[in-house]
């Protein structure tokens, strides 16, 4: 039964502003439960930070956004970090990061 799982990829797109412990742990409980279903087999987790150009009040520069996460997420063997959305010059709407991200498969 587990090889007629669809594989699913699970994608989070935020500021990121710092990534914190609950980001993280929304992957697994989305995870957990997806599997749960007996549905989907989840293959890998994407986080995948806006650009400077969203223009949010505070928001630190992609680079070292990027970098937080890279460094919260050193310990995942599944969940990564893309840097895509991050180096558009404007703000990117989720559908376009996702399907950008779709036809990367």
């Amino acid at each position: 039964m587990a090889s007629r799982r669809v594989p699913l990829v699970l994608l989070a797109c935020g500021s990121f502003n710092p990534i914190t412990n609950q980001h993280m742990r929304l992957f697994e409980l989305a995870r957990d439960h997806m599997q749960s279903t007996g549905q989907y087999k989840v293959v890998g987790g994407i986080v995948s930070p806006v650009s400077d150009g969203y223009g949010k009040q505070g928001l630190v520069s992609a680079k070292h956004r990027i970098s937080m996460a890279k460094l919260a997420l050193q310990s995942s063997n599944w969940v990564t970090v893309d840097e895509w959305e991050s180096q558009q010059p404007d703000w990117t709407e989720t559908v376009v990061t996702m399907r950008y991200k779709t036809h990367l498969m």
